[in-house]
């Protein structure tokens, strides 16, 4: 059971995780995060000292939300293929609720501290790992032709990666039809993609 001063350190980071999401990062102050719920800037800061801390718990809560729901559609899904479709939806659904995140200078500003190069880092590797684990699963279950699991995992993310990043660097807050068209070229790489990685795909 959580402490009371658990369950306020978990309301300040949702309070925060909705900011940051509406209004991102630059634009919102631990003033407002306070007000939200209704506390003192002096008692939000006993948990949270300054912006940056908090900002680390929520970029550090999110990521292990994502991680969390990639894992499970990769457990559940009976087909690599079905499983890398089912990321690609995990992957649109995030980058679109969480899109704000990214869309101020301040957060260029903040991915490069150590701290989030760091994490960076870290959520890669750990993206990456899954990853590497269905494309072994599928070589050992006959479904896949023999292959550099971890290359070709990391290839992939490269990959649905460029067609995020397109989006943000057009600049301003996408429609939704966007998220929408972008969701549905990272899928359609994917059965490229899948095409040939199939046992039963002959190499030209």
């Amino acid at each position: 059971m959580k402490t009371g001063s658990q369950h306020r350190q978990d309301q300040i980071i949702k309070a925060a995780v909705k900011r940051f999401s509406h209004f991102g990062i630059a634009k919102t102050s631990l003033t407002e995060v306070a007000e939200d719920l209704a506390l003192s800037k002096q008692a939000l800061s006993y948990y949270f000292p300054d912006k940056q801390s908090l900002v680390n718990v929520v970029v550090e809560k999110i990521s292990d939300d994502y991680i969390s729901q990639l894992s499970m559609e990769i457990n559940e899904s009976e087909s690599v293929e079905t499983a890398l479709l089912k990321i690609t939806q995990v992957k649109a659904r995030f980058f679109e609720r969480y899109f704000m995140f990214a869309n101020h200078d301040e957060y260029v500003d903040i991915l490069k501290l150590e701290s989030f190069t760091t994490w960076r880092k870290r959520l890669s590797e750990r993206e990456s790992a899954l990853l590497t684990r269905l494309f072994e699963r599928g070589i050992s279950q006959d479904e896949l032709k023999p292959l550099h699991a971890r290359n070709t995992a990391e290839l992939l993310l490269e990959t649905l990666f460029a067609f995020s990043k397109c989006m943000k660097d057009r600049g301003g807050i996408p429609e939704p039809a966007a998220f929408r068209e972008l969701l549905n070229k990272q899928q359609e790489v994917i059965k490229l993609f899948y095409q040939g990685l199939k046992a039963n795909t002959p190499l030209n």
